[in-house]
C-alpha cells in the first residue's frame, strides 16, 4: 500500500512540474542557463524536451505502464537535478531553481537537497518494491 500512494505522489509531483515547465518553456531556458553548466542551445533543448519527458514518466508511474523505464528515467533526472543544485550552491549562485515553473524566490539550496535526496530514496524504494514483486506470484486486484 506504502508503494502505491508513493507511486501516484511522485507520479504527480512529475507530471506537474512538467506541466507548469512546458508552459513557459522560455522561461525555463533561461532558468536552465542560470544555473551556467550548459551553452544556450543546449539550454533550449532541455527547455523544449525535459518536460515531456517529466509529463510521461509521471504518467507512467501513475499508470505503472513501462514503470521500469519511468523509474530509471526519473531517477537519472532526479540526480542530475541534485548535481545542479549542489553545484550553484557550492559556486554560489543567487537563481531560482526552476522546478515548478517560473519561480520570484531564490532557491533555498538545503531545503532542495533535502528534498531530492529523499525522492532519489523513494525511487529506490520503488525499484526495490518492483524486483521483489517481479520474484513473488502476482496477486490479483493489486497494481
Amino acid at each position: 500500500m506504502a508503494s502505491i500512494i508513493l507511486r501516484w505522489a511522485i507520479g504527480l509531483l512529475f507530471l506537474c512540474a512538467g506541466l507548469l515547465k512546458a508552459s513557459d518553456a522560455q522561461q525555463f531556458a533561461m532558468d536552465v542557463q542560470n544555473y551556467e553548466l550548459t551553452s544556450w542551445t543546449f539550454s533550449i533543448l532541455i527547455a523544449v524536451y525535459l518536460p515531456w519527458l517529466e509529463i510521461v514518466s509521471g504518467i507512467a508511474l501513475i499508470a505503472r505502464r513501462l514503470y521500469s523505464g519511468a523509474l530509471a528515467a526519473s531517477t537519472v533526472m532526479t540526480a542530475a537535478f541534485l548535481a545542479a543544485i549542489l553545484s550553484a550552491w557550492w559556486r554560489d549562485l543567487d537563481i531560482a531553481c526552476g522546478c515548478f515553473g517560473p519561480e520570484i524566490n531564490h532557491t533555498n539550496y538545503p531545503l532542495h537537497i533535502i528534498g531530492n535526496t529523499l525522492l532519489l530514496l523513494a525511487l529506490a524504494f520503488l525499484k526495490i518494491t518492483e524486483r521483489r514483486s517481479n520474484l513473488q506470484p502476482a496477486q490479483p486486484g493489486i497494481s
